[in-house]
């Protein structure tokens, strides 16, 4: 009798966890150091120039970001500006030089980021390339095309001659934002870098929000449930006011 009963729960475990399978093989194209290029990338595009990663815990707040080579050396590092008017993010090389800059206005209405790159590459990217259904965003300032699953940052970037810059993809099933960029332009490395690194803070800031939101609403919640409680509790005390002031009272013999 309790197998008949969990058969359903079993079936739809498995039918999850074979369709999360299946959207993972689909998307995913990341590939660890050492490892080799994905074969779809391969098979597509060819061998990378270059191969770079990126790591942080999945619910860390902190925003610093390091981007290593194959070797695991840090060639990018990110850092960020918590407290200040523009939430501004530097990106520097190896040598400690500054490659671009990002910057968000904290009272916009619109999540815009502007991303400066040394060398003279200035354009924006905003929280619309999330709400996209198919799966495609252009950055018109530069004329490239991203393409692919944005919510989980695997797409592939492209030029306005529609040849492939970079790869980047996602490591699912992993307690770490780990990312893959197999870059096939070496010579837009830095913005390729820039665009990940927006992009990575971007869901960081929607993570957050959406937890925010979420305690908000439990928040909300309780006060409800506390404020139905006491309408609850003041009809039942007028309520046997009234009953007590209605009934006859008993003669002493």
């Amino acid at each position: 009798m309790y197998i008949e009963t969990m058969q359903p729960v079993l079936i739809m475990m498995v039918i999850l966890v074979v369709g999360v399978f299946v959207v993972s093989t689909i998307f995913q194209r990341y590939h660890s150091a050492g490892e080799g290029t994905d074969i779809r990338n391969y098979k597509e595009y060819g061998e990378p120039a270059k191969s770079l990663y990126t790591s942080r815990y999945l619910f860390s707040f902190h925003k610093d970001i390091d981007v290593t080579d194959e070797n695991d050396n840090v060639v990018y590092h990110s850092s960020s500006k918590l407290f200040s008017f523009t939430n501004e993010t530097t990106i520097t090389d190896a040598q400690d030089r500054v490659v671009a800059t990002i910057e968000k206005k904290l009272f916009s209405l619109h999540s815009i980021h502007y991303i400066d790159v040394v060398g003279g590459k200035s354009f924006e990217l905003s929280k619309d390339l999330f709400r996209l259904l198919d799966m495609k965003f252009t950055i018109d300032e530069l004329g490239w095309t991203l393409q692919g699953d944005f919510t989980n940052l695997n797409f592939v970037l492209y030029n306005n001659q529609e040849r492939v810059i970079a790869v980047v993809g996602q490591k699912l099933f992993s307690m770490r934002d780990k990312y893959c960029i197999d870059l096939y332009d070496i010579n837009e490395e830095a913005t390729v870098v820039a665009i990940v690194i927006t992009l990575e803070n971007m869901l960081m800031a929607r993570r957050s929000a959406n937890r925010s939101s979420s305690h908000s609403h439990n928040s909300n919640m309780q006060v409800i449930k506390i404020r139905v409680l006491m309408i609850h509790t003041r009809i039942f005390s007028v309520f046997l006011k009234c009953n007590l002031a209605i009934s006859p009272r008993r003669s002493s013999p």
